[in-house]
C-alpha cells in the first residue's frame, strides 16, 4: 500500500446570525418533536437527551425554516473559502446533551459534515476529531458558542461526555459540494 499525504481542510467560522436567532431557534427546538438516543454496545457509546435525527431530511420543520436563510449565506461563504461554488444540503438535525451526554466516535456519509454550536456553555465539551493519517492523534477543536465547523464527512469525530450540569445544543448537517469555483477550474484547465 502506498500512503501519501493530502492536506484535508476543515474550517471554523463564527455564524454571523448567531446572536440574532439563537433564542428563537432554541425555543423552536424546545417546542419541536424529539426522540432520545441511548445506545451502548461494542461499537456505540451514545447518550443524547433530545434529537430529531429521524426527521433529518424534513426541511419544513419550523426551526429549520427559521435557520435556512442565514445558514445558506454562511455555508456559501465557508465553501467559497475552500474553493467551491455551490452545495446541496442533504440532512440537518439538532442534538441536545445534558449531564453524561455523549456521542461516540463516528463518521458521516456525503462529502462534508458540519456542526453549528447553538448553545455551548464553557463547561461543556467541544467536538474532537481524529487525524486521518494518525488515528491515535485526537484534535480538540478550538470552538465556542456561535461557531460552525465544516469538515470532510469521513473524519472520525465525537462529542465527549458532558460532565457539566449545563445543556449543550448543536445543529448538525451533511452537505455535498457539487461545483468548483470557476476561477479555480479555469486555472486547472490552462
Amino acid at each position: 500500500m502506498i500512503k501519501n499525504i493530502l492536506q484535508i481542510p476543515y474550517t471554523i467560522d463564527k455564524f454571523e446570525s448567531h446572536e440574532k436567532i439563537k433564542e428563537e431557534l432554541l425555543q423552536l427546538i424546545n417546542d419541536s418533536d424529539s426522540e432520545n438516543l441511548e445506545k451502548h454496545d461494542d461499537y456505540y457509546a451514545d447518550n443524547i437527551y433530545r434529537l430529531d435525527w429521524s426527521q433529518n431530511t424534513n426541511f419544513d420543520r419550523p426551526w429549520v425554516k427559521r435557520l435556512q436563510p442565514h445558514f445558506e449565506k454562511q455555508i456559501n461563504n465557508m465553501i467559497n473559502e475552500l474553493g467551491f461554488e455551490s452545495y446541496f444540503l442533504v440532512a440537518t438535525w439538532y442534538q441536545q446533551y445534558m449531564n453524561s451526554g455523549t456521542h461516540g466516535w463516528h463518521t458521516h456519509s456525503d462529502n462534508y459534515t458540519g456542526v453549528y454550536y447553538l448553545e455551548l456553555p464553557d463547561e461543556t465539551p467541544k467536538t474532537q476529531i481524529v487525524n486521518p493519517l494518525n488515528q491515535t492523534e485526537i484534535i480538540d477543536l478550538d470552538i465556542k458558542e456561535g461557531d460552525i465547523v465544516l469538515f470532510p464527512s469521513f473524519i472520525i469525530h465525537r462529542a465527549p461526555i458532558n460532565k457539566s450540569n449545563k445543556r449543550k445544543t448543536i445543529i448538525s448537517f451533511d452537505i455535498n459540494i457539487d461545483k468548483i469555483k470557476k476561477e479555480i477550474l479555469d486555472k486547472l484547465n490552462d
